[in-house]
C-alpha cells in the first residue's frame, strides 16, 4: 500500500510537471518564431542529457560528446548569424532614415523608398 500511494503521488507530480512544460512551451511559441523555438528546444535536450548524465553518473561515449558538441555549435552559429542579420537590417534602417528613405536594392538594382 505504501508503494501505491508513492506511485500515485509521483504520477501526479510528473503530470503536473509535464503540463507546466507544455503550457510554458506553448506560451513561448506564441512570443517567438518557430525556428527560435526549435533552437531553444535543441539546447533544452542537450541540457537534459548532460544533467542526467552527471546526476546518474553515466559516462558519455565519444559519439554522444560529438553529438552534443554539434548541437551546441549549431545553436551558437544560428545565434551568431541571426545577430549578424539583425545588425545589418538595423544599419540599413538607420541609413534609410539618414538618406531620406531612398536606397537601391543590391540584388535587383531597383530604387527602394
Amino acid at each position: 500500500m505504501k508503494y501505491a500511494v508513492q506511485y500515485v503521488l509521483l504520477s501526479f507530480v510528473n503530470g503536473l510537471a509535464f503540463t507546466s512544460y507544455n503550457l510554458a512551451s506553448t506560451y513561448i511559441l506564441t512570443r517567438i518564431s518557430v525556428v527560435h523555438h526549435a533552437a531553444l528546444n535543441c539546447i533544452r535536450r542537450v541540457f537534459a542529457i548532460v544533467v542526467t548524465s552527471v546526476i546518474f553518473g553515466l559516462k558519455m561515449t565519444m559519439l554522444q560528446a560529438v553529438g552534443i558538441a554539434l548541437a551546441i555549435g549549431g545553436f551558437f552559429s544560428y545565434i551568431h548569424y541571426k545577430m549578424k542579420k539583425e545588425t545589418k537590417e538595423k544599419r540599413r534602417t538607420e541609413l534609410r532614415r539618414k538618406w531620406g528613405g531612398v536606397m537601391m536594392d543590391a540584388k535587383s538594382g531597383r530604387w527602394i523608398g
